[in-house]
């Protein structure tokens, strides 16, 4: 849930507001993660995953009357056409035991202050989805009726203070509660503060946790290296699945990452395992992305991503060396993948470019 102007400038001017050191702050945390709600779009658009968070963060009473089908994105659908390339929101179709339809907004938030325009917000995404949705019901005296499909808004927030607005517009109002009663509108969310949520409560799922661990740390930190030693001191405590995990997102996300300090953090953190993680989470990644490209018919996907870590590995590549990976075997890719944090030069891994 970003304003319009909120662009890769982030919340900058609540930095400035709050006495944060804005400029080291911002700088230090764009390096890390480029833009915090499209993580969070990208972390939920992740196969499963917004199905674990919708079942594990809405109300149990909600929780408990869910099928067993997982939730399908419809956020193409249903978001006003005019918000879908400025938005990190995204809207989840859900169903009820017995087969009534139900959806889920799922807002993201990440300014370093609660958003005061929450409320309107919500309730234009409520009442437009519910109304594009609307469903014929036939009551048993015959009588036919269009109902709002139902549904709940999720606001998953990580900013870097707790959240201290209302959830419900009855306490929002300042009116005595007779009014509400009597018919007012009236509605609320699910928040998800994580700030306000242990580590280890973040999720059940191991690459929820990581993602939601990212988000909650990855703009807290002026300095991207000490954010980097809170997230994997944070995983530590979660165990190796879940480091290997934020290991694998922060590839994705992160613009400058130091690997010579990631290794040594490793080294510390589980000092047997750190080669092994890196391994791990680089050709998870990797795959990921050789996956994504079977799905979109992009057979060069794996290559790029190669390139991508190369690039920041040993900075601008030589045409020759581009020419190489691309043209490489997977055989190659894969022994390339091993030996990336390890190679002393671009030459040395990919040998002679001349």
């Amino acid at each position: 849930m970003n304003d319009e102007n909120d662009d890769e400038s982030g919340d900058e001017s609540d930095d400035g507001k709050d006495g944060h050191h804005k400029d080291g702050h911002q700088k230090g945390s764009q390096r890390l993660i480029r833009r915090h709600d499209q993580f969070a779009k990208q972390l939920l658009d992740q196969p499963g995953i917004a199905d674990a968070f919708l079942r594990e963060r809405l109300p149990a009473a909600v929780a408990a009357c869910l099928s067993d089908a997982p939730a399908v994105d419809r956020s193409e659908s249903f978001v006003d056409a005019a918000l879908r390339e400025r938005r990190g929101d995204r809207l989840y179709a859900l169903s009820t035991w017995n087969g009534d339809p139900l959806q889920v907004m799922v807002l993201c938030e990440h300014k370093s202050n609660p958003d005061q325009g929450t409320f309107p917000q919500v309730l234009g995404y409520l009442g437009g989805t519910a109304v594009r949705g609307a469903v014929r019901r036939v009551l048993a005296d015959g009588t036919v009726l269009m109902v709002p499909v139902p549904v709940y808004a999720v606001v998953l927030y990580h900013g870097t203070r707790t959240w201290s607005l209302p959830t419900r517009l009855r306490d929002a109002y300042g009116m005595p509660a007779g009014l509400v009663e009597a018919g007012l509108l009236d509605f609320g969310y699910v928040l998800v503060d994580l700030a306000a949520i242990a580590d280890e409560d973040l999720s059940r799922h191991p690459d929820l946790q990581a993602g939601l661990l990212v988000l909650k740390y990855a703009g807290r930190d002026a300095d991207p290296q000490e954010t980097l030693e809170r997230l994997l001191s944070a995983a530590a405590g979660a165990g190796l699945t879940v480091i290997v995990s934020v290991v694998r997102y922060l590839f994705g996300a992160a613009e400058a990452l130091d690997r010579k300090r990631l290794k040594a953090m490793l080294g510390r953190i589980v000092p047997r395992e750190g080669e092994k993680v890196v391994s791990i989470a680089l050709r998870e990644y990797l795959d990921e992305a050789r996956a994504e490209a079977l799905v979109q018919g992009r057979a060069e996907a794996r290559a790029d991503m190669l390139l991508r870590q190369l690039g920041r590995r040993f900075g601008p590549l030589p045409e020759a060396a581009v020419r190489r990976v691309r043209e490489a075997s997977p055989e190659d890719l894969d022994r390339w993948v091993d030996d990336i944090f390890d190679a002393p030069s671009l030459e040395a891994m990919l040998g002679d470019l001349n």
